[in-house]
């Protein structure tokens, strides 16, 4: 009876994990925006102008207490916070206090804080799952940063360029690649 319950126990493991990773890869973490977040960004009409910040890693639906629930997304001007479908918030490179690394690592990835002056976002904060600190919006993320996807290193080169100040941890081989 113990073995069976044991077989039936690796085999719902075994589908969770495989069904995770199945979503996390093809699903959880778009390589452009959808139209539903194209419309709420004004002035952008094309899907490739806007590149993905953040990504989502799988670590069996707990990475929401180590990580911000929004995606980031930037281009040339502004970092852009989705919450969900909606735009959420959206800034300025001048208006970044600190990029920093945290000690946390989720799958060996390490993550990013990112602070913004209070009362920076050109629209209103609709989110309620977003830490406050001394007035100051703070996100938690992983980077999207691979050989495939390099648009962080294209991020780091922009903010190097519009705010070096903010950069309180310089990235590592991986996240420059």
């Amino acid at each position: 009876m113990a073995e069976a319950l044991i077989q039936i126990l690796i085999v719902i493991f075994s589908v969770l994990l495989l069904g995770g990773i199945t979503w996390t890869l093809f699903w959880r973490n778009p390589r452009k925006l959808n139209q539903h977040r194209l419309a709420a960004i004004d002035g952008i009409s094309e899907a490739g102008a806007v590149k993905r910040l953040s990504v989502r890693p799988f670590l069996f639906w707990l990475e929401r207490f180590f990580i911000s629930c929004e995606s980031l997304w930037f281009d040339q001007d502004f970092i852009y916070v989705f919450d969900g479908q909606k735009l959420a918030a959206r800034y300025k490179f001048e208006q970044i206090l600190a990029l920093e690394v945290t000690k946390i690592r989720i799958n060996h990835a390490r993550i990013w804080r990112i602070r913004f002056a209070s009362g920076a976002s050109e629209l209103e904060h609709g989110s309620t799952n977003k830490p406050r600190q001394d007035g100051a919006s703070e996100y938690k993320f992983v980077p999207a940063a691979s050989i495939f996807e390099p648009s962080f290193k294209e991020f780091l080169q922009i903010l190097r360029e519009k705010n070096r100040d903010a950069i309180k941890t310089e990235s590592r081989f991986w996240e420059t690649v």
